[in-house]
């Protein structure tokens, strides 16, 4: 079994106070675009869990969520195992989501090719257990409003093909300590959130662009000079807005069309940069499966 697991943007995110079991109360909207890693999975005849995959930075072992997620589901499966093979097109801890993908991929495989026949309900729980994005990655919807740790999910539609450019910096981020430098700046952007998702499901593309924000970015741009820089070079003819996804580095920049979004991605030319030209992902199935 093979399956692409999209990566994420967040075309809005609030973030509230903290919440007693340690996460923060966040309005967000996700949205898959076509930026996906290709995970490969092999049913065993022993019970070992492995994962191999072609970016050195990734775990191996119990640090990575398709591990986690195939532990979780196999206490119900005695004696069968799982070999996974990821080949990552999704950067590592960029704000894009890519290991709670990756590990939505696995219990949706793993829940067909072990077949438990769990329902959304069930996967949806186990997902949480996981990880706060993992349940967004279960959802057939492109789009969803997420609540609460980002967990608690209202599908959206989306109806026209948005185009992006995205550029990953070579900066590392801590989401923790993204989170410590908020206290200062902590605005409530929940109604700001609910006119995002009304440009979103009416098709409103260059609405969307103008009404895009994060309360990270501030924070972000401050302390890394080079996001600055890359948002000033992404604000060009044809782009409607630009903005962080998750707490960051990675900016996007939403386009009129997706030529557009190619010409931008070439005007990119910082070599420690990575950059993409990509759209809304678009899938007929079930936990990131599809193609793109």
């Amino acid at each position: 079994m093979i399956l692409s697991a999209p990566a994420k943007i967040n075309l809005g995110l609030a973030v509230r106070g903290r919440r007693p079991d340690g996460y923060h109360d966040i309005t967000t909207i996700f949205l898959k675009i076509s930026l996906a890693d290709e995970l490969g999975i092999d049913d065993t005849d022993n019970p070992d869990i492995t994962v191999h995959c072609d970016d050195p930075a990734v775990p191996s072992d119990s640090r990575n969520l398709v591990h986690r997620a195939a532990t979780a589901l196999q206490p119900a499966a005695p004696g069968r195992g799982a070999r996974f093979r990821l080949r990552k097109s999704i950067p590592v801890a960029a704000g894009l989501g890519g290991g709670s993908s990756d590990a939505a991929a696995a219990l949706s495989g793993l829940n067909t090719l072990w077949n438990f026949q769990l329902s959304p309900a069930e996967l949806a729980r186990h997902a949480a257990a996981i990880g706060a994005d993992v349940p967004f990655f279960l959802l057939p919807e492109v789009a969803a409003i997420g609540r609460g740790r980002g967990d608690e999910l209202e599908p959206l539609s989306c109806p026209a093909m948005l185009s992006l450019v995205l550029v990953k910096p070579p900066v590392k981020v801590s989401t923790a300590w993204a989170y410590r430098q908020l206290h200062l700046t902590l605005t409530d952007n929940h109604d700001a959130t609910t006119i995002l998702a009304h440009h979103l499901e009416s098709g409103d593309i260059e609405g969307l662009g103008k009404a895009c924000f994060n309360d990270f970015e501030s924070v972000m741009l401050a302390h890394f000079p080079v996001l600055r820089t890359i948002k000033k070079a992404l604000t060009q003819s044809g782009v409607y807005g630009v903005s962080m996804s998750g707490s960051g580095p990675t900016m996007y920049a939403l386009c009129r069309s997706y030529d557009v979004a190619q010409e931008v991605a070439q005007t990119i030319r910082n070599r420690d940069c990575r950059v993409w030209a990509c759209r809304t992902w678009r899938s007929d199935s079930v936990g990131g499966t599809g193609q793109h």
